[in-house]
């Protein structure tokens, strides 16, 4: 499975498994099934109601921006997306904005509609980042999601009333460090061999010590469950 490495922003490389071409043209045809069912329904539409350009208006315009709209709602996932289960991120680990869902979008074009998919395919398959064209420019890739482990069981933890808090400098994180925190944790889980897993984890606990200010000999993975259970005992009490 191929991977790719995202430095974040945070200065910590995380691992994610790159969504292959096969699952992004099953995405894409997903999509081209629920524009095309729509598009029927619009035609029918028309031709009961007689007001093409109203209909047409309301609806044909937006299927247009299909791609465009449901990435930009639905963080970086368009219904066929979700239902291969992968999504558009930024090859720095930050989330993507507007400006990079429709630099896709107008690269669409090129990469799927003049060149029947072929273009998107070559650049894919190509480069080492998964990216097409659009990709390529608005400095995303397209990566697997992982529904394995929940939220709840990192981020959202529940922490008991007597609970005392590990790290006081933990009132310096911020929320977009919990989902950083979470995948670290996600990370180590899934790694096998003890000496990759020891020097990510210590290496990864070396950057966040040092933004927080923190001196401790506490195991990785500890030491980050213990930052979301104090931002959680923090935040329960504020």
């Amino acid at each position: 499975m191929s991977k790719i490495g995202i430095e974040t922003t945070q200065n910590v490389q995380l691992n994610f498994p790159l969504a292959s071409v096969g699952e992004r043209i099953a995405a894409c045809m997903l999509d081209a099934l629920f524009i095309g069912v729509c598009a029927f329904f619009t035609a029918m539409m028309v031709g009961l109601l007689g007001e093409a350009f109203a209909i047409g208006f309301v609806f044909l315009v937006p299927m247009l921006f299909y791609t465009l709209l449901f990435e930009t709602f639905m963080n970086g996932q368009t219904p066929g997306k979700r239902i291969m289960k992968i999504k558009v991120c930024k090859i720095d680990g930050d989330a993507p904005g507007f400006i990079h869902y429709l630099i896709r979008w107008m690269f669409r074009l090129v990469d799927i509609s003049l060149t029947n998919g072929v273009a998107a395919i070559l650049t894919i398959v190509i480069g080492e980042k998964g990216q097409r064209i659009g990709d390529i420019l608005a400095k995303t890739t397209v990566v697997k999601t992982n529904h394995s482990m929940k939220l709840t069981n990192t981020i959202l933890s529940e922490v008991p009333d007597n609970y005392q808090l590990v790290f006081p400098e933990s009132r310096k994180i911020e929320d977009k460090d919990l989902e950083l925190f979470k995948r670290v944790i996600q990370q180590l889980k899934t790694m096998n061999d003890p000496v990759e897993k020891l020097t990510f984890g210590l290496k990864a606990r070396t950057k966040v010590m040092e933004k927080l200010g923190i001196k401790t000999e506490m195991q990785p993975e500890q030491f980050f469950q213990s930052l979301i259970d104090d931002y959680n005992f923090i935040h329960k009490n504020v």
